[in-house]
């Protein structure tokens, strides 16, 4: 929970300082109006699911509770495999799923906001959001499934003591979660980039992976800590406002516009 009020604050620092260097525009309205909306779209979509949906989802219980079932299987294997070279390996890439990366979006947004650079300031807002957004279905999530961390020796039980408290907290992973709500939106924003994708994607892999290898979370905690993430930064790029710079072929040059 601790986290979570970290990510909050700097969000808010973020919306307060482009406040106090520059005119709150309809950008800064419409982008802190639509974290309820989409919230509220993310809500209701079930409703409009098509049979694909459904078969999405299924897939992702599937999945899920298979990894459930191999848990011990899966970190007895690796903690029997473990090296110092794959701890250094975990250690770096562990650093990406933290919290440093919060402020570092606040920052870009504030730099792309004073530097007049529309995709900085876009970036950094839509980073903030989905991480916001994403940390906080998994803070909720890791307060109602009650599961210990694989390191204390307690099995992979939900609610095995039928109590609640704060120290159960590993189902989903939080470093995970937090990887996967950003990575997705750098490649969006920086998508002309062929290798940008590649990259990214592979970081956050090897971000969620560091998690099993150093014996903190479970393989379905990282699983499901990919989807909260991945998914809530979809849902950030498809429902959030934007401003861009972009050719139109229908035109000589570039055009400015801006949607919701």
């Amino acid at each position: 929970m601790r986290s979570f009020r970290f990510l909050f604050l700097s969000a808010v620092l973020a919306i307060i300082s482009v406040s106090i260097y520059g005119e709150i525009d309809s950008r800064i309205s419409a982008y802190v109006w639509s974290y309820p909306h989409t919230v509220a779209k993310a809500a209701i979509s079930p409703l409009d699911w098509q049979a694909r949906d459904w078969l999405k989802a299924g897939g992702v219980v599937l999945i899920t509770g298979s990894l459930y079932l191999l848990d011990e299987e899966i970190r007895d294997l690796v903690q029997r495999n473990r090296t110092e070279f794959g701890d250094g390996v975990a250690d770096g890439f562990r650093r990406f799923g933290e919290s440093w990366t919060v402020p570092a979006l606040a920052g870009t947004a504030l730099l792309g906001y004073l530097g007049d650079s529309e995709k900085l300031f876009d970036t950094g807002m839509l980073g903030l959001k989905s991480v916001i957004l994403a940390r906080s279905v998994t803070g909720g999530l890791k307060l109602l499934s009650q599961r210990n961390r694989p390191f204390r020796e307690l099995g992979n039980q939900f609610w095995d003591e039928g109590k609640l408290s704060g120290d159960r907290d590993s189902f989903p992973s939080g470093h995970t979660t937090m990887v996967w709500a950003i990575a997705p939106v750098l490649a969006e924003q920086f998508s002309e980039l062929k290798w940008v994708k590649p990259v990214l994607y592979s970081c956050a892999t090897l971000t969620s992976l560091s998690r099993i290898n150093d014996d903190k979370h479970w393989a379905s905690d990282v699983f499901f800590g990919f989807v909260v993430g991945y998914v809530t930064a979809e849902l950030t790029l498809a429902d959030s406002p934007r401003f861009f710079v972009a050719p139109d072929p229908g035109l000589q040059g570039l055009v400015l516009q801006y949607r919701f």
